[in-house]
């Protein structure tokens, strides 16, 4: 292992915390398969890295075993009954406090996962999490990013009584390991254990739904009890890549993994050199982060049909428009969390890769019983007659993209995902293209330079403007500066951060990209 960056063995995970990679690792080794430990470090991420995911958001998960096949589950955050697009004026009113929340969706999903293919007892899960709930010790990277101030978070964390009091230490930020104690959330985690209806039907859905009335919010206990997350079809297609077909198994929309598919499809089409790849890249991003903005959407609402859209007739346009420089822009909120998770479980030959979000870093800053909830409104366009404006009962369109490659023996090659809000796509799109198409080892592959599109400019990492910025610059392209958290040398936070499992020499090479927190173990 190098810093918790890279490490290879017969099981393996990826995840941005090394205590909840390790102790998930552990629960494989004790005798629990993948599923189980996906639950147990999605269970842990809310405790350890409170920031981007935790029982009061959502998520998406993608399954392979040789018994079951592939399944796709759909737990992301549904918008309130109560919820109309005239109750919001601007972006405030969708991501911070009581109007901002969704109904969540992550415990549902997680206890779903468990009882169809966990192996080992709920409540041992619970009691590992609990322990860490008690008593946690503060990451850098969480004490950082509250230092800074990302998403406002301290801002809106003081507009709670209960969030000022959890995340904050007499109104100032927890140190680096330093110890926090969620006390709060401890004892819901006790009631959980025995019946997770209590987040959902009981006491504590009656709570939520008081809490929200008297501040004008919209979620209630008849959203919480009508919650439910769905097994979706997972996509299933194949490209070709320098004369192999590799088999690639996406998650469907809402999630945007579909555009994954087409990204790669397109790029091993185009005739890549080293001297254009990054304007060649560069179209390739615009054309994929216009689709995004454009069509995806909850499937309830606005069906797409994805063998039309994978289809060699839309590849072929999707080319001609890359090809001739037709470039569309969107000046979308360009902010995000997310964790995601990848885990392979050699011995009973079953993958998962899975994303999920509060949406914005410590989502709405409202905390009820120690549980943070999302900001999920915010993921909704106000534009009315658009396929993602915000509904009651709608699901809000996502840039979260689980995905895996198979050989055509069904042999994964790589379970994959990522978190950073719109920074998802571009960077799983850079990061595969690196591996499959020009070559790169895994870990460079995660750890070369990238890039973003942000409206009509494009933003670049420190690793890689020296290299190219002269002839972008000299193309015409408008270029950005941008500065979030730089967490290891010439990355940074904002470019997104990628936790992958490939197949390497007979066994599996967990990578943790660095720009957010290495955690990949494996033995």
């Amino acid at each position: 292992m190098s810093g918790n960056i890279y490490c290879l063995g017969e099981n393996a995970i990826a995840s941005h915390s090394p205590i909840a990679s390790s102790i998930a690792l552990k629960i494989m080794e004790d005798g629990g398969n993948a599923v189980d430990a996906v639950v147990t470090a999605s269970l842990l991420l809310n405790v350890v890295e409170p920031g981007w995911s935790g029982l009061g958001g959502g998520g998406f998960a993608l399954i392979y075993s040789e018994d079951v096949g592939f399944k796709a589950l759909d737990y992301r955050e549904v918008a309130p009954l109560k919820v109309r697009l005239e109750d919001y004026r601007d972006e405030e009113d969708m991501s911070i406090g009581y109007k901002a929340v969704a109904v969540p969706g992550t415990l549902k999903g997680l206890w779903m996962l468990h009882q169809e293919f966990g192996k080992i007892d709920w409540k041992k899960i619970i009691d590992i999490v609990m322990k860490y709930a008690e008593s946690c010790p503060v990451s850098r990277l969480w004490s950082k990013c509250m230092s800074l101030d990302l998403d406002r978070a301290k801002y809106k964390l003081k507009l709670c009584h209960e969030s000022y009091r959890t995340f904050l230490k007499d109104g100032e930020v927890y140190s680096e390991n330093s110890k926090i104690s969620y006390t709060r959330l401890a004892e819901t985690l006790k009631m959980i254990k025995e019946d997770i209806e209590y987040f959902y039907e009981g006491e504590l859905a009656e709570e939520i739904e008081k809490v929200f009335s008297n501040n004008n919010g919209f979620l209630s206990s008849k959203d919480l009890s009508r919650y439910k997350a769905q097994w979706r079809e997972p996509i299933v297609d194949e490209v070709e890549v320098k004369d192999k077909m590799l088999k690639i198994v996406a998650m469907p929309p809402p999630s945007s993994a579909i555009l994954l598919v087409e990204a790669l499809k397109i790029l091993s089409q185009i005739r890549l050199s080293d001297e254009d790849y990054y304007l060649k890249l560069i179209h390739t991003l615009f054309h994929i982060i216009d689709e995004r903005c454009s069509i995806i959407s909850d499937p309830l609402f606005n069906e797409i049909n994805i063998k039309r859209f994978l289809s060699d007739t839309h590849i072929k346009e999707s080319l001609q428009a890359i090809e001739e420089g037709r470039l569309a822009y969107h000046l979308v909120r360009d902010r995000g969390g997310t964790s995601h998770i990848s885990v392979v479980d050699n011995k009973d030959k079953m993958y998962v890769s899975l994303t999920e979000t509060i949406e914005c870093f410590m989502g709405s800053g409202i905390t009820i019983r120690g549980i943070l909830m999302n900001d999920e409104i915010h993921d909704f366009t106000l534009q009315k007659g658009h396929p993602n404006t915000l509904h009651a009962g709608k699901r809000p369109a996502s840039s979260m993209s689980p995905l895996m490659l198979f050989d055509q023996e069904d042999t994964p090659l790589i379970v994959i995902g990522a978190s950073g809000g719109m920074r998802i796509i571009s960077s799983m799109i850079q990061s595969l293209s690196n591996y499959l198409i020009r070559y790169l080892d895994p870990v460079s592959s995660i750890l070369n330079g990238r890039i973003h599109i942000r409206g009509d400019e494009i933003v670049l990492e420190d690793l890689i403007k020296d290299k190219i910025l002269h002839s972008l610059i000299k193309a015409g392209l408008k270029i950005a500066e941008v500065r979030e958290v730089s967490m290891y040398p010439g990355t940074d936070l904002y470019f997104g951060a990628v936790q992958a499992v490939f197949k390497k020499d007979g066994l599996f090479l967990a990578v943790s990209d660095p720009r957010k927190q290495a955690g990949a173990y494996a033995r």
